[in-house]
C-alpha cells in the first residue's frame, strides 16, 4: 500500500517512514485533508488606500456641512425677524464656525477609523476642509483679512487630528494574522485534538465605574440648577412656559446625564451591563447621600418619585430613596448596554498596527 509524505510530496510503498526525511508517512485518507500548499499565506483583505480615505473623509465633511448649512438657513428663516440681516451678525458667524468644526470632525473620524495612522489623516482632512471653507467664505464676499476665518483651517486641522486619532483608536484596524499552516512532520495524525482555551470573564474597571457614578450624581443633583442658570442668562431666548415644563426639562437633562455616566463606565470594557449596573448603584448611593445632606430630593428625583405615586416631599423615607435608586439602576442598565455596544473593547496593543506580533 502506498503511503504519502507531506514534506517531500512523494508516495512510497512498503515503508512507514519517508526514506528522504524520515518523517512518518500518511495514509491516502489522511493526505486528502492536507492543503495543496501548506505554506501559502491566507488571502489578505483589500484595504482602502490613504488617498482614498482622504477623498472620502473630505467629501463626507463637505456634504455634512452643506446639509447642516441648509438646516441653519431654515432655522434662521423661521426664527429671525430679518433672516438676511441675521447672517451678518456675530451669532451667525459662530454658528457657521461650529457647523464647520462638526463637519470636519465627522469627516476625520471616517478617515481615521480602522487605521493606525488616523492622526495625520485627520489633520489633512481637517486642514483641507478648512481651506475649502475659507475659500468659499472669501468667494461669498467675506473679507480676506478676517482673522477668525484665517485661523479656522488651523483649528480644523487640530480638531481633525484629534478626531482621526480617536477614530483609529476606538475603531481599530483589523489585524493581519500571519499564521501559515504548519507542515506535518513525524506524525501520521492530521486531526489532532484542539486545545480550547478556557473563556475568561471581563474584569471590572472600577475607576470607570466610579467616574460614571460621579457623572450620575452630578447630573441628577445639578440638572435643575443648570436649567435655571441657562434660563436666567439667556435673556429670554430660552424659557419654559410653566413649572411642569421646567421640571420635565430638568428630568430630561438628568436622564441624559445618567445614561451618559453609565455609558462612560461601560465603554471599552466588554461587560457593559455589569458596569452600567454598578454605575447606577454608586450613583443611587450618591443621590441618597445628597438627599440626606440637603433634606430634600433633587428636582429630577422628586419628579420620578411623584410618577411612582410616592411622596416626593419625604426625602428621608427609605421607600422613596429605594424607588429612586431602582430607577437609576434601570437607567444605568440601558446606558451600560449602549456604551458597551457602541464602544467595544480595544484589541491588545500588539494587534493595533496592521500585523499582529505573535509571541
Amino acid at each position: 500500500m502506498q503511503l504519502y509524505c507531506p514534506a517531500c510530496q512523494s508516495a512510497f510503498t512498503g515503508v512507514s517512514r519517508c526514506p528522504r526525511c524520515a518523517g512518518l508517512l500518511l495514509m491516502p485518507e489522511e493526505a486528502a485533508f492536507l492543503a495543496a500548499d501548506p505554506d501559502a499565506a491566507a488571502p489578505r483583505p483589500d484595504r482602502p488606500t490613504a488617498a482614498g480615505r482622504l477623498v472620502v473623509g473630505t467629501v463626507a465633511a463637505l456634504g455634512a456641512y452643506l446639509a447642516l448649512r441648509k438646516f441653519l438657513t431654515g432655522w434662521a428663516a423661521a426664527t429671525a425677524a430679518d433672516a438676511d440681516g441675521w447672517w451678518a451678525t456675530d451669532d451667525a458667524l459662530v454658528a457657521v464656525l461650529v457647523l464647520q468644526a462638526v463637519s470636519a470632525v465627522f469627516g476625520s473620524l471616517l478617515a481615521g477609523a480602522g487605521r493606525s495612522g488616523g492622526l495625520w489623516l485627520g489633520c489633512v482632512v481637517g486642514g483641507t476642509t478648512g481651506g475649502l471653507f475659507l475659500a468659499a467664505e472669501v468667494a461669498g464676499g467675506a473679507p480676506p483679512g478676517y482673522l477668525v476665518l484665517l485661523v479656522q483651517p488651523a483649528v480644523l486641522a487640530v480638531l481633525g487630528g484629534v478626531a482621526g486619532a480617536l477614530g483609529g483608536r476606538v475603531w481599530a484596524g483589523v489585524p493581519e494574522l500571519d499564521m501559515p499552516t504548519p507542515a506535518v512532520r513525524r506524525s501520521s495524525s492530521i486531526n489532532l485534538g484542539e486545545v480550547v482555551a478556557k473563556p475568561q470573564g471581563r474584569p471590572t474597571v472600577w475607576w470607570k465605574v466610579l467616574a460614571g457614578g460621579a457623572v450620575v450624581v452630578v447630573g441628577v443633583g445639578f440638572a435643575d440648577p443648570a436649567r435655571r442658570l441657562v434660563e436666567r442668562n439667556s435673556k429670554g431666548a430660552l424659557r419654559t412656559a410653566s413649572m411642569g415644563q421646567a421640571r420635565f426639562l430638568s428630568a430630561q437633562l438628568a436622564t441624559l446625564a445618567v445614561l451618559g455616566g453609565a455609558a462612560l463606565a461601560a465603554a471599552g470594557t466588554g461587560a457593559g451591563v455589569r458596569h452600567g449596573i454598578l454605575a447606577g448603584v454608586f450613583g443611587a448611593a450618591g443621590v441618597a447621600g445628597l438627599t440626606l445632606a440637603q433634606g430634600a430630593l433633587p428636582a429630577p428625583a422628586g419628579y420620578l418619585a411623584e410618577h411612582m405615586n410616592l411622596d416626593a416631599a419625604d426625602g428621608n423615607n427609605p421607600l422613596v430613596l429605594g424607588a429612586v435608586g431602582f430607577g437609576l439602576v434601570v437607567a444605568g442598565v440601558v446606558g451600560g448596554w449602549l456604551g458597551g455596544t457602541l464602544f467595544l473593547p480595544l484589541a491588545p496593543p500588539n494587534m493595533r498596527r496592521g500585523r499582529a506580533r505573535l509571541a
